[in-house]
């Protein structure tokens, strides 16, 4: 296999060249300049012929003992499964010298299987683990696997991989293969690595399906990681296309037409997603009435455009039968709500289950008369329900929905493909592509008193969309926006030196003499905050619960925005100044997304070599 190119991302600093290596000078190789993220390919030379054969034989004995679409951890006890995640790593260039304290961990878990008397032939114990449940938790899937079915370009496959933590991880380790069912390579291995983020972690891959005769594909994706939880590794591969020792002529397919979810009200290219509060003019979904859980609703259709196939009838019958049980033994496609900044995600499940489960979705799915069109509804009180585990507020969640496509064609032959459906900026051919999907908060007090441009003073719940309010940097602004819902935690309570009382939200931002703006969970007493009498002191934090209902509002014009520098929209409330819902869903995104410069401050020392080694690896 001849020798490819990689892509190695530092930091501003790309390096493009043979897999042998790349040079940098000095300067490129600083761990400053390196970031939190490397991406690059596969080489099968770094393996040794007789390696080769053995990984090849390797995996094939994993998947004997695997099923398709069944994540596990392997039994590295078993020296075969040891040996495929060692060759695995060593395909994607690590090794013991480059990154010590990887296989150093690898190594203490194979003691460990080994003391536990785990017996080779057998996968880890600890499959029990990755039970699907339906709360927040670890991910790591196939996010897309097809042939091509709905791109042009001919013998086009693609397989994707995600992986998320909540909370984050201090390392995680993530590739994509894409195989025939044989294991003969039909593209490189993509593979990335994170140290101190793991919170999104996207590994997409193309391959070209001409490299085989077989008409059967395979996509796998291994992952070590390294988090609160220990270090630990996953494994799980799918297969598609025709049944094995089959060729089918692939299906192709219409562009997807979605119905929901879509951004239904300003056509701001965002989807707002509105959770215990409801903006006037931009809330494109209402969760304020589901407070134990948030729902999204679903619809859309595909049709096939090529002449002899027509979707499987019975096949889908099959998959309601079984789910309706609870007993699928294949893929059925998944549907993921996947929290960006915070990290985890949760499974679609019906709502009264603590599994995951595709039930919801299959119910909801239907074909047209003529069986070349497929269609799914889940709006209304059949919405997509996840778990209050990830009803949080969000800068930006994930939703990736992958709908497994069974056919047939002429002669009764039978054929596999998916599609999916995303909001994944990292998938390169998304067969549809969601809006940005947003979840918000944040409000004052009923009461609270907003100063007006006359010079006059009014509730903030009284407030809408065209009135003018007074602002510190230029006479007036216009109310665009204006949002109104309930708080479920304690808010915090502040007085000043002068007198003034406010309670507001956690997140709400507030200007602070020292710090600029600053979230409300953050003040403490003695802050000097901007008043509209000038500074004042604080004179008391506190939090204390509330039954009310809160409010914000959004101001500024385009046209009055161009005269102000950046977070500048406030207003007077209750005589400080404080930020509109703009200033709140920027400091937000902050403070979900920002992280120090210097890794090594907030990475485990075991992992500061490895850190450093990965920045001028070869």
């Amino acid at each position: 296999m001849s020798r490819a190119r990689r892509f190695l991302v530092m930091g501003s600093t790309a390096c493009l060249a043979l897999l042998s290596g790349c040079t940098s000078s000095p300067h490129e190789q600083q761990v400053a300049d390196f970031g939190r993220t490397l991406r690059g390919l596969g080489d099968a030379t770094r393996l040794s012929q007789a390696e080769w054969t053995t990984y090849r034989a390797d995996e094939a004995y994993l998947h004997s003992i695997a099923k398709p679409d069944v994540r596990v951890r392997l039994n590295l006890a078993d020296p075969a499964q040891y040996r495929f995640a060692k060759a695995r790593l060593k395909l994607a260039g690590k090794t013991p010298e480059n990154s010590p304290y990887l296989f150093e961990a690898l190594a203490a878990r194979q003691k460990e299987h080994v003391s536990r008397g785990f017996a080779p032939g057998q996968l880890s114990s600890e499959d029990a683990g990755l039970a699907t449940s339906a709360e927040r938790k670890e991910m790591h899937a196939i996010e897309s696997a097809n042939a091509g079915e709905t791109t042009r370009e001919e013998n086009d496959g693609q397989g994707v991989s995600t992986s998320t933590f909540p909370g984050g991880t201090y390392y995680t380790y993530t590739d994509t293969n894409f195989t025939d069912q044989t294991g003969h390579p039909l593209t490189q291995l993509a593979w990335a690595e994170e140290y101190d983020q793991g919170t999104n972690l996207t590994v997409p891959t193309t391959a070209n399906l001409a490299l085989t005769q077989l008409g059967r594909y395979r996509v796998s994706s291994y992952k070590v990681e390294d988090s609160v939880e220990g270090f630990k590794d996953s494994y799980l591969y799918s297969e598609f296309g025709s049944p094995p020792g089959t060729t089918s002529t692939r299906p192709t397919y219409s562009a997807l037409t979605v119905q929901a979810p879509v951004d239904t009200v300003l056509n701001d290219n965002l989807i707002s997603v509105c959770l215990n509060r409801t903006w006037t003019q931009d809330c494109d979904y209402d969760l304020t009435g589901t407070p134990q859980a948030i729902k999204l609703p679903l619809k859309g259709q595909l049709s096939l455009t090529s002449a002899p196939h027509t979707f499987d009838q019975a096949k889908i019958n099959q998959f309601k039968a079984d789910l309706a049980l609870g007993t699928p033994t294949y893929e059925v496609g998944h549907l993921k709500l996947i929290l960006t900044n915070a990290g985890g995600g949760c499974d679609v499940t019906d709502g009264n289950l603590i599994e995951a489960r595709m039930g919801q979705f299959w119910d909801r799915a239907s074909l047209s008369a003529d069986k070349k069109t497929f269609s799914w509804d889940l709006t209304g009180a059949h919405a997509a329900f996840f778990d209050d585990g990830c009803r949080q507020v969000q800068d930006e969640v994930k939703l990736t929905l992958k709908i497994v496509l069974p056919v047939v064609g002429t002669g009764g032959t039978t054929y596999q493909s998916s599609v999916t459906l995303s909001n994944d900026r990292a998938v390169p051919r998304p067969d549809y592509t969601f809006k940005k999907i947003t979840v918000t908060n944040s409000c004052l007090a009923a009461g609270t008193q907003i100063a007006l441009a006359e010079g006059k003073v009014a509730p903030v719940e009284s407030l809408k969309a065209g009135d003018k309010v007074k602002n510190p940097h230029q006479p007036t602004l216009t109310v665009m926006d204006t949002a109104v819902g309930t708080e479920t935690v304690p808010m915090v309570r502040i007085r000043s030196a002068a007198g003034h009382s406010l309670l507001m939200t956690e997140m709400h931002p507030i200007q602070v003499l020292s710090r600029g703006m600053v979230q409300a969970r953050a003040l403490k007493q003695g802050d000097v905050v901007m008043t509209q009498a000038g500074p004042s002191k604080l004179v008391e934090v506190s939090r204390e619960p509330y039954a009310g209902k809160v409010y914000n509002v959004k101001v500024g014009s385009d046209a009055e925005k161009l005269a102000l520098a950046q977070d500048q929209t406030v207003v007077y409330a209750n005589g400080f100044v404080v930020g509109d819902g703009q200033i709140q869903q920027k400091y937000e995104s902050i403070a979900q997304t920002q992280k120090s410069a210097d890794v090594l401050a907030s990475l485990p020392s075991r992992w500061h070599r490895d850190y450093k080694l990965a920045a001028r690896r070869q």
